[in-house]
């Protein structure tokens, strides 16, 4: 265990050994001279060992300990308290080392389990987790953060152990009931809720539980922020009038969007109308006036008529200065070969889907893309409605569904909208923006890490905070383009990070308080507890982990060779004379 002191006090010995052979050196002839000589030698090796106190490699195991986590169940803690007795125990505060650790090596892990930033503190440590309470409340809510204006904001969430009677509501920014659902009394209720925003701005919506009384029990933040899409260069192309090009028509130039429709009359002959601006009529494809246009709309008809010439220059501009194209189906195109459609289909004869809440049909061709690498799905209420397919920086994309116009005569016109934007979205030309914000952590609190990433083609910028603070920003070393920060917000609501070079990129998350979100956050905790650690019910369950470790000779063993040896030195003349 000493080894700084290991040469030193070798040498003395050896230097000790040698003065007491060259003392009797003169009685080498005798026979007791190498009998004392070995007594001498277990002597001195003796007070060496006592001095640097030898050690071996031993396995060691330190014990058990009891973790308190938040909603531990205190039968539980008895329990264990009555097999192991005298147990080490310690209550859990996120944030803190727990002290348990230095003394103990295998843990029982009561109640919902720690955060998963304090997770590194029991990596090394043999771990039964036993869970705890069930989590009351809600358990989810999920929506998206950011909508374009005119879209509609969806709003799933899960409830569990919720009281017959009382009534899930949704308010708007101002308080306002919006809609509302009565709870059954189940074991868990799901519900859903829809509504259309009608100005654009960052807004919080609340989702409140209330008694019978209409008295709130629990009430729910919803963050949102609702923005202005930009408005696009749509060219649609048909072959002959129909219902379904009408209507999508009038769709997207009441938002706005300048809009060039060109409808075959005869061979040659063309009807051209023109929306919000749009002008110059088109006759045949080239770069140049593809290029002016974010989004083609275009029927099977006229894609599977067009020549080469054109094709090409079709996909030449979606692979280089990435335009969107949608093609409108008919039963011909799901029967396209590979060479005239990168789509590829498996017939399911199912002809109707549902969608919405309440549930809407609606007609389908009777065919299901197939699952491949290249094609994207798009989903509206989790079914699969259309997909895309990449091509370099543009996308060709396509939908599954059929005479959604109908929608619209029936008065569901909110549904109308949200498929179409949901579908013309991921297939429109993507604008180039110098920073692609990202959220890593789900739900933000004070003090507690926000993990974020930002993807952006700027090589020098600072990310700063409302408080002109820096963020140590952390590159990819694979996607230079890649960097991830930590935040530690200091205050709830809305707060912003903006990248030093583009005043305009800026980036606004929501900030819960200490008391929202509260069963959520620990459900996801017991979940994440879960698959870190399994979900071990037994409290034998645990075996002390062990450890090998350098454990010191006693040196009473050595003492007892020295007084013997010294013994003997002292004993051996009197018996000679």
């Amino acid at each position: 265990m000493n080894q700084n002191l290991f040469w030193p006090i070798v040498l003395i010995g050896l230097v000790l050994f040698a003065v007491f052979i060259w003392k009797d050196w003169t009685q080498q002839k005798d026979r007791s001279f190498w009998i004392k000589s070995i007594t001498i030698f277990l002597a001195i090796s003796s007070l060496v060992m006592i001095v640097l106190r030898p050690s071996t490699l031993q396995k060691t195991i330190n014990g058990k300990g009891i973790v308190l986590t938040e909603g531990y169940r205190p039968a539980q803690l008895d329990s264990l308290k009555s097999i192991y007795k005298r147990i080490r125990t310690e209550e859990y505060s996120k944030g803190r080392t727990l002290s348990i650790l230095e003394n103990v090596d295998s843990l029982f892990l009561l109640g919902h389990g720690v955060e998963p930033f304090d997770l590194w503190q029991l990596q090394d440590k043999s771990i039964a987790f036993l869970g705890g309470e069930k989590v009351e409340g809600w358990t989810a809510i999920t929506h998206e953060n950011e909508i374009p204006l005119g879209g509609v904001l969806q709003l799933n969430s899960r409830y569990s152990n919720p009281k017959e009677g009382h009534w899930a509501v949704l308010a708007d920014n101002g308080g306002n009931p919006l809609d509302s659902v009565l709870f059954k009394g189940i074991e868990e209720e799901r519900i859903t809720f829809n509504t259309k925003p009608k100005s654009s701005g960052q807004f919080v919506y609340s989702l409140l539980e209330k008694d019978t009384d209409a008295n709130v029990i629990s009430q729910e933040p919803i963050p949102v922020q609702v923005v202005k899409g930009a408005l696009l260069k749509i060219l649609m192309i048909n072959t002959f009038p129909t219902f379904e090009s009408k209507y999508l028509k009038n769709f997207l130039t009441e938002r706005g969007h300048e809009v060039l429709a060109r409808t075959q009359l005869t061979k040659g002959r063309y009807k051209f109308e023109y929306f919000n601006g749009a002008s110059n009529p088109i006759y045949g494809f080239t770069q140049k006036n593809l290029n002016a246009y974010d989004l083609l709309i275009i029927d099977t008809d006229t894609y599977a008529g067009l020549d080469s010439a054109s094709k090409e220059i079709m996909e030449e501009t979606m692979k280089t200065h990435g335009l969107g194209v949608f093609v409108q189906p008919n039963e011909r195109f799901f029967n396209f070969s590979k060479k005239q459609s990168p789509f590829g289909f498996d017939r399911d004869f199912v002809t109707e889907t549902t969608i919405g809440e309440p549930e809407q049909h609606i007609q389908k061709y009777p065919f299901e893309f197939k699952n491949t690498i290249k094609i994207q799905e798009v989903l509206v209420d989790s079914v699969e409605v259309a997909a895309y397919v990449p091509m370099e920086k543009g996308k060709l994309g396509t939908t599954l569904l059929r005479n959604t116009y109908q929608l619209v005569l029936e008065g569901d016109t909110d549904l109308y909208a949200n498929i179409w934007t949901s579908i013309l979205n991921k297939v429109v030309r993507d604008f180039d923006a110098l920073a692609d914000w990202k959220a890593l952590t789900t739900t933000s609190r004070v003090g507690e890490p926000f993990k974020f990433e930002l993807r952006t083609s700027l090589n020098d910028f600072e990310i700063h905070t409302e408080e002109e603070h820096n963020i140590y920003m952390l590159q990819d070393i694979l996607l230079s383009n890649k960097w991830t920060g930590t935040q530690y917000p200091r205050k709830t609501g809305w707060n912003q990070l903006t990248v030093s070079n583009d005043t305009l990129s800026k980036y606004s998350y929501y900030v819960f308080d200490e008391n929202q979100r509260k069963a959520i956050t620990l459900s996801n905790r017991l979940k994440t507890n879960k698959r870190q650690f399994g979900n071990k019910k037994g409290f034998t369950s645990v075996t002390s982990a062990s450890q090998k470790e350098m454990i010191p000779i006693p040196s009473f063993w050595f003492f007892i060779l020295l007084i013997l040896c010294l013994g003997w030195l002292w004993l051996e003349p009197k018996l000679v004379g």
